[in-house]
């Protein structure tokens, strides 16, 4: 259990300051970043992948010790791709301390590393990426194609109605994604879109708050839909649900949990697990004249990593 007191929690609204902060927050206990996105090949064969590297602060006085192997500083990645023509869900995880060399994030350059696992901010509007584990690689230059958005009140996201429960949440909802991706069947050039999210805080959920629903949804008009439907544990949706739906013209509309209507119309059973996840879903936003159906490219999705939580490709 790790206490938050010695740990800044996200309590106000303050600017960005970009690009310092793409970089790491040490003064947040935890923190990520979140890259989701589609891929085709040159003969227009489908791919999913997400790619993301987490930061977690242990309690120091626990983690106290004079040998450098001992810092309380843990990184975590999840690499998974969605192989969707061959039906094929390839989902990797590592974990280290931070080390120099091993695991870490730096200001100048701008990175943040797990072994071979790699993101860096080049200063400007791009960024790379690189992921390997076994016959399974990817490697992308992704660049902005949207400007920054701040989520929630001027990017405080408040989570709970307690004080500072809440993160400091950005997006940039439309990436152009150009690369390579090696799977056991052979090398493909890949094109497409890609999606990142930044969060950092040192709050949780709420004791009633139980999970979380989170969309992001790129439409081929160039707008984008957030939402992410917060669960009580009686199954209710938690007030603090929000999410914004950003037209072409790039204008944010905020979505608040009354806004935005969420119907399972199926679900699917993990043989892996036992675990029953939504399927396809049904979302309508009746002040936007949104209607939108949710369908999974493929239904094996799941991580079974040390989280156990369904997260893939769908349209």
């Amino acid at each position: 259990v790790v206490s938050g007191d010695a740990f800044e929690r996200a309590d106000a609204v303050r600017a960005f300051r970009f690009p310092r902060d793409h970089g790491n927050h040490e003064e947040f206990r935890t923190e990520w970043w979140y890259f989701t996105g589609h891929l085709t090949d040159a003969e227009q064969r489908p791919y999913g992948f997400q790619f993301t590297l987490f930061r977690f602060e242990l309690d120091d006085d626990e983690s106290a010790s004079e040998s450098a192997w001992r810092t309380p500083r843990v990184f975590l990645g999840h690499f998974a791709v969605t192989d969707i023509g061959s039906g094929k869900f390839h989902q990797f995880e590592r974990m280290s301390r931070a080390f120099p060399g091993i695991a870490g994030a730096s200001i100048d350059p701008l990175a943040v590393w797990l072994d071979d696992w790699r993101v860096e901010f080049d200063g400007h509007a791009h960024w790379s990426l690189h992921a390997r584990h076994d016959a399974v690689e990817l490697e992308l230059t992704l660049a902005a194609l949207t400007p920054v958005v701040a989520r929630g009140e001027g990017g405080l996201s408040r989570k709970s109605a307690a004080h500072g429960n809440a993160s400091y949440y950005y997006s940039i909802p439309r990436l152009h994604a150009r690369g390579a991706l090696r799977l056991p069947s052979g090398e493909h050039a890949v094109e497409g879109t890609a999606w990142l999210d930044r969060e950092w805080s040192t709050s949780a959920l709420d004791r009633e708050q139980v999970g979380w629903d989170w969309f992001a949804l790129q439409f081929e008009d160039s707008s984008t839909l957030m939402f992410y439907r917060l669960r009580r544990r009686d199954g209710s949706p938690d007030p603090h649900s929000a999410g914004s739906y950003i037209p072409a013209t790039g204008e944010a509309r905020p979505l608040g949990v009354d806004d935005v209507h969420i119907e399972v119309q199926s679900t699917w059973t993990s043989a892996a697990t036992g675990t029953e996840y939504p399927n396809t879903w049904h979302i309508e936003i009746e002040k936007l004249d949104l209607s939108v159906s949710i369908v999974p490219r493929i239904a094996a999705q799941e991580w079974q990593g040390r989280f156990r939580y369904w997260e893939g490709a769908a349209t």
